[in-house]
């Protein structure tokens, strides 16, 4: 055989060789594959992340500004409130939400000068709005992304957040809370009784077509989600953070008890912390093991709101509602009020004295919230489908309550911020 045929024999590629590239061609694809697998796995992720911080400042840039220009006057009334939903003292009518747990679903009223408030009225002329402090309640609440709420398919938790301009706040809500303690009749008076429409007041029910329009049905705070004309409060337009299945509260406060038992007093702190020591003050759901910080009659016997001599010793700890006046608090409700008479001899006139209080100032409010992220909401909404209740007046809850805490751990996001009271010496 010639060189010349030997050469022409050489011209293609032996079985090995085949093999070899073939094999290292099927390495540098998998490599390939796997890289923009993890890439998109990381957007995915990063996405994720993305929109459940997204949601999270939403609602606590809001609840920052609201905190930080609260309105706590010292003149003996209630000018904030915590409400644990569906609690044994709360209100009557209140009702928690779906599967979220009474105590991660608070609802905060309070008076502030927010900072997105409405400038302007909604008259076909409009007019600037004189003023600057405004009504403002937080809430939890559902709502099908899909449709109206109260329709029977998936619901999406949220927080929702409501500002009555400053010109009906001064109108409507400051008298209500100028009432204050006592009053002539056998309930006491704060924010609740402002937003839960009981004050005689006009309600801003539905302001689907028309902003800012004052009707006199309903009320503006109401627990019935099994309507297709929710409250005010679960407009969709107040929505601020939808996702979020969680909301803790830690309140810090300072408090005039000394360390050390004064002569003459027999009054102290039971953990000797200074007066101006930081202490917590939670719901119950939070932290049971909290010491408590009890406080006895004589101390405030000459204080504004008559401290009674007998009664339910408070601790650092709530279960329903807490009161927040200037210098004072008052955890939870009914048992801790006695009906006194106004006028001696009389028994028609009467009114209601709180039992006790805590000797405390409020001074920053530490919020922590659990956002599902898109994942997690989308595996919430299929399980409602499928294995929801149903509709009722609460939302829909899960058959099973431990998948609801398993998504939850799984997906749940959590986002914390210290806020200081910066009107109240924060």
């Amino acid at each position: 055989m010639t060189s010349k045929a030997q050469s022409s024999l050489r011209k293609g590629f032996t079985l090995i060789e085949v093999m070899v590239s073939t094999a290292i061609m099927i390495v540098i694809v998998l490599a390939v594959v796997t890289i923009a697998s993890d890439t998109f796995k990381a957007y995915d992720k990063a996405v994720a992340d993305l929109t459940s911080q997204s949601e999270a400042r939403g609602v606590l840039d809001a609840l920052e500004n609201d905190f930080q220009t609260a309105v706590i006057r010292p003149d003996g009334k209630c000018w904030m409130e915590v409400i644990i939903p569906g609690s044994t003292k709360a209100p009557s009518g209140t009702s928690k939400f779906g599967d979220i747990d009474k105590s991660d679903q608070p609802i905060i009223l309070l008076f502030s000068s927010p900072s997105d408030r409405p400038r302007y009225s909604a008259d076909t002329s409009p007019v600037a709005l004189k003023g600057d402090t405004c009504a403002v309640a937080y809430r939890f609440g559902q709502a099908s992304p899909f449709a109206s709420p109260g329709e029977r398919i998936s619901q999406v938790y949220g927080v929702y957040r409501t500002i009555i301009d400053s010109e009906n706040t001064f109108k409507e809500a400051i008298p209500v809370i100028l009432r204050g303690f006592p009053v002539t009749t056998t309930k006491d008076i704060g924010p609740w009784e402002y937003w839960n429409g009981n004050n005689g007041t006009q309600s801003y029910n539905d302001y689907s077509s028309s902003p800012q329009k004052k009707v006199t049905n309903g009320t503006l705070l109401d627990f019935n989600l099994n309507t297709k004309k929710p409250c005010w409060t679960l407009d969709s337009s107040n929505l601020i953070g939808a996702n979020v299945v969680s909301m803790n509260l830690i309140f810090w406060c300072s408090s005039t008890l000394p360390d050390t038992v004064l002569t003459g007093t027999g009054i102290a702190d039971p953990l000797k912390r200074t007066a101006q020591t930081l202490r917590p003050l939670v719901p119950v759901g939070i932290d049971n093991n909290r010491n408590s910080a009890a406080v006895i009659d004589t101390l405030f016997s000459k204080s504004v709101i008559q401290y009674a001599s007998t009664g339910v010793t408070p601790s650092e700890q709530f279960t329903s509602r807490l009161r927040i006046f200037k210098d004072r608090i008052y955890p939870d409700d009914k048992s801790n009020i006695e009906t006194q008479k106004l006028v001696a001899n009389s028994s028609s006139s009467q009114a209601t004295i709180l039992k006790s209080y805590l000797p405390y100032t409020l001074k920053a409010v530490e919020v922590s919230i659990t956002v599902l992220t898109p994942e997690g909401s989308k595996e919430l909404r299929s399980y409602q489908d499928m294995f929801s209740a149903g509709q009722n007046n609460t939302g829909v809850s899960l058959k099973d309550s431990a998948e609801f805490k398993r998504i939850v751990t799984q997906y749940g996001k959590n986002f914390t911020r210290y806020i200081r009271l910066l009107g109240n010496g924060g």
